[in-house]
């Protein structure tokens, strides 16, 4: 099993499944008890992960995916049982999961509120009964459960039987050891009070010099504080109407309440400008991952004018500001506001270790499109070491780095060494994030291109059907990553000639990145020159030379490796129908970028050699007929 529990609760009681989660991670299993094989599997230091987090969508009518298969993936199902988890829909969706995947018995109840009481002992309404009517379908009898209440187990006490339940082992043994590590602990806290003492009065002169750093430090504290609880406050206030869970059948988006908060947040906070920049930055970076390039990049510039006094608050501005600029193909500007966010990240202030490494993966992404291969692979592994150092070798920080010093080496055209640090960075995102993580797509995507440049079309196929699948279903069908995917997808069909469906998947890949980009958007290149592949293996010349000039003009504005191959094609398509001279004057500039571009592929060189052979054979003919 990959999870040891799986949390089940209403959102209401979430402070609950907080405490619970981290209690249960927390837990040092008793020495006498590891190695042992128990229902979670063979005991370790620690339980194995506990799943908490899942969506829960007011317009579905079923569980999703992802949160069946927690539940297949989990030896124990605690339920957090109150009037609120006895109400809610998802709650009791996820116990009769539970119950049909045959583990009645590994279900563990823990009471925070309400009466826990067998339904035909409760009012008709239920009242204020805390056990959700799924655990009594089939005649199932009143279960026993633990509870955290005065007078009851208390916190501890019940989160004690909660774990004794689920190891199937005995409540009294994990009590009375715990007892026994407590009274140890606090044997060890008063041996360390009286040194602290001791050094306390050594220290007190110094402390009492350093007093006024003291100050500033305790009143940024307190600043900082006051920041986190103004912007909770303000995302809570964006739900006030729009609660999924209790929508009353209503269709609630997250980019409906996104919009919500991008208008609130425009008269909001004024005589707070770090905390409206830290929303406004957050809002952003939310929108660009949602797809909304030219929402995300209007509000980040927007937030650039607050007169920010924290070091870290505008670090995180520049970073989401020159993640928009990558996405809109700005790569030398990118660069320059990374730039300035690594300098205010190494800052003595700042106090967020994830700032720096996270600035430099952003500026070795832009550094990686400028073809500045060195110092984005220096960027990537500083940004390694610094997340290895901070969070060990299985973080999703660690993917991240990883990604990106393969994307790098991926561009550089070094194959194999990207496919090794593509699939390290997979193993960890499906450890840490599962399968249906958007993520797990994005490197699906690019060992798929990898695969491709290594002539195994069935493979990247493959590939690169199973990351349309989840980007589909994660991202939704307009997201422009899709549009990524179903570029990919159509060249292997283009290769194997299926030229009608290739174009519906171009068409629907082309219009999905226009709602976001210009036409000179970099990846546009691409897509445009597939689509006029299709559209010319389908009789319509006049649409696919169209294609081939917007894909040039994409290309060319960003030294688009794809360069060559576009003149190549548009060459070919002219010559075909007479235009010699254009037609060789584009192979004539299209020869020296082929070898600049692709000096490790003498097909490609081919390829113009054959163009411009076949067109000088077309062209005599043509000179003879007129003559």
């Amino acid at each position: 099993m990959r999870y040891s529990a799986f949390i089940s609760y209403n959102h209401r009681d979430r402070k609950w499944a907080t405490w619970l989660h981290r209690g249960l991670e927390r837990y040092p299993i008793p020495k006498r008890l590891r190695g042992r094989e128990t229902p979670v599997g063979v005991l370790g230091k620690r339980l194995p992960p506990v799943f908490q987090d899942r969506e829960e969508l007011a317009a579905s009518t079923d569980l999703a995916q992802s949160v069946r298969a927690a539940l297949h993936d989990s030896a124990t199902l605690i339920v957090i049982c109150s009037p609120n988890s006895r109400r809610s829909r998802w709650v009791n969706e996820e116990i009769r999961e539970f119950i049909r995947l045959g583990r009645r018995d590994r279900i563990k109840l823990i009471v925070v509120d309400g009466t826990p009481a067998h339904p035909d002992d409760l009012p008709e309404d239920g009242g204020d009964g805390c056990f959700p009517p799924a655990l009594f379908e089939g005649g199932a009898a009143e279960p026993l459960a633990a509870d955290v209440r005065p007078g009851a187990d208390g916190p501890r006490g019940a989160l004690l039987k909660v774990i004794a339940g689920s190891l199937g082992v005995e409540y009294d043994e994990l009590r009375q050891r715990d007892q026994a590590r407590r009274q140890k602990q606090l044997a060890i806290i008063a041996s360390a009070a009286m040194l602290g003492f001791v050094v306390m009065t050594g220290l007190t002169v110094m402390a009492l010099i350093s007093r006024k750093e003291a100050v500033e430090q305790r009143d940024l504290a307190r600043k900082r504080t006051a920041t986190a609880e103004r912007t909770v406050e303000f995302v809570q206030s964006l739900f006030e109407v729009s609660d999924p869970s209790e929508a009353q059948g209503a269709k609630i988006t997250a980019k409906e309440v996104l919009d919500k908060g991008a208008v609130r947040i425009t008269g909001a906070l004024a005589n707070e400008p770090d905390v409206k920049a830290q929303l406004m930055t957050t809002l952003s970076q939310v929108y660009l991952g949602l797809g909304s390039y030219r929402t995300g990049d209007q509000i980040i510039r927007q937030s650039m004018a607050l007169p920010i006094t924290e070091p870290a608050v505008r670090a995180r501005q520049f970073i989401a500001l020159g993640g928009s600029q990558i996405r809109q193909s700005e790569y030398p500007a990118a660069v320059r506001n990374f730039d300035k966010a690594i300098a205010l990240s190494r800052t003595a202030s700042n106090s967020d270790p994830q700032l720096l490494p996270q600035a430099l993966v952003g500026r070795a992404e832009a550094r990686t499109r400028l073809e500045d291969y060195p110092g984005a692979d220096a960027d990537a592994k500083e940004a390694l070491r610094l997340d290895h150092a901070r969070a060990g070798d299985r973080d999703p920080t660690v993917a991240r780095d990883l990604e990106a010093i393969g994307y790098n080496l991926l561009t550089a055209g070094k194959l194999a060494p990207a496919r090794q640090r593509f699939e390290q960075a997979l193993g960890i995102r499906v450890a840490t994030q599962g399968l249906a993580h958007p993520k797990v797509s994005d490197v699906l995507n690019e060992l798929g291109s990898i695969a491709y440049l290594q002539r195994d079309s069935v493979a990247a196929e493959r590939f690169w059907l199973r990351a349309l699948r989840s980007d589909e279903l994660v991202l939704g069908p307009n997201h422009p990553y899709v549009a990524v995917t179903i570029n990919n997808v159509a060249r292997v069909q283009l290769e194997g000639r299926a030229f009608a469906s290739a174009r519906t998947l171009l068409r629907r890949a082309s219009a999905i990145t226009l709602a976001q980009q210009s036409e000179t958007y970099d990846d546009l290149a691409f897509t445009f020159a597939n689509l006029a592949i299709a559209e010319r293996g389908l009789g319509n010349t006049k649409e696919a030379e169209t294609l081939l000039r917007k894909a040039w003009r994409a290309a060319a504005l960003h030294k688009h490796r794809n360069r060559a191959p576009i003149l190549t094609e548009l060459a070919d398509l002219l010559c075909a129908r007479g235009d010699h001279v254009e037609g060789l004057a584009l192979l004539d500039q299209a020869l020296p970028l082929m070898r600049a571009d692709y000096p490790d592929d003498p097909w490609r060189l081919a390829w113009i050699a054959n163009t411009r052979g076949d067109a000088c054979w077309r062209r005599s003919v043509s000179m003879r007929r007129a003559s």
